[in-house]
């Protein structure tokens, strides 16, 4: 297995303990408060933000046409079509759109966040990879796990659309690539180079996972 394929099994216990939160299994039934799901859309769509420019910073850093083509290709899906299903199930709850420019991020945002960007400003492209990976990665697996897990109900889910955007195989080919860029590199790095690398990734998991425990408790602060 290569490096980049083997860093969900180094994140294996937060990884599944993130599939197994309740704001995620609540998703899957169709039974999780809408404020809580508000709470998130609004924190995420903060975070998105942030996320976007973490992006910008890789394409500025990138030395070949086609790393930079990937991450603008990828700013740009975030900034347009990622961000309009969150404007559209803002919508439903009433949400305008200064409101949704005037929630302040929670202490558990701005802390990812800042992580993220920290990698961006101070690492190079293999330590923005690792610390931006998991968003997508986790993303893709746990809405492909819960459209099947329960198909059954999905039809009548208030957050199919939510569901099935994650779960495409369109949403997974946007960042197959990834793995090989990865891969390419940490080619020459040390195993101690290569154990930071997964550091940062491993981190980022366990910010994922309390980024759904913020929002299933909507929770600003300590």
């Amino acid at each position: 297995m290569s490096f980049s394929r083997g860093l969900k099994a180094k994140a294996a216990k937060v990884w599944e303990e993130g599939y197994h939160h309740p704001f995620v299994q609540e998703l899957g039934k169709g039974t999780l408060d809408r404020e809580k799901f508000k709470f998130y859309l609004l924190q995420d769509y903060q975070y998105l933000l942030q996320y976007a420019k973490v992006f910008a910073i890789a394409a500025v850093k990138s030395d070949t046409e086609e790393l930079m083509t990937r991450f603008s290709t990828i700013q740009h899906a975030i900034l347009a079509n990622e961000m309009n299903l969150h404007r559209e199930y803002m919508a439903g709850f009433g949400v305008t759109r200064e409101e949704m420019l005037s929630v302040k991020p929670s202490l558990y945002n701005n802390a990812y966040t800042a992580n993220m960007l920290a990698f961006g400003q101070t690492g190079g492209l293999a330590e923005i990879l690792a610390a931006v990976f998991p968003c997508a990665w986790t993303y893709a697996d746990y809405a492909k796990r819960l459209k099947e897990q329960y198909a059954d109900g999905l039809d009548g889910n208030f957050y199919k659309t939510w569901i099935e955007n994650y779960a495409s195989d369109e949403f997974s080919d946007s960042f197959e690539w990834f793995y090989d860029a990865l891969d390419n590199l940490v080619s020459n790095m040390t195993d101690k180079q290569r154990e930071k690398i997964a550091e940062i990734f491993i981190s980022s998991v366990e910010f994922e996972y309390l980024f759904w425990d913020m929002a299933y408790k909507r929770q600003m602060s300590y």
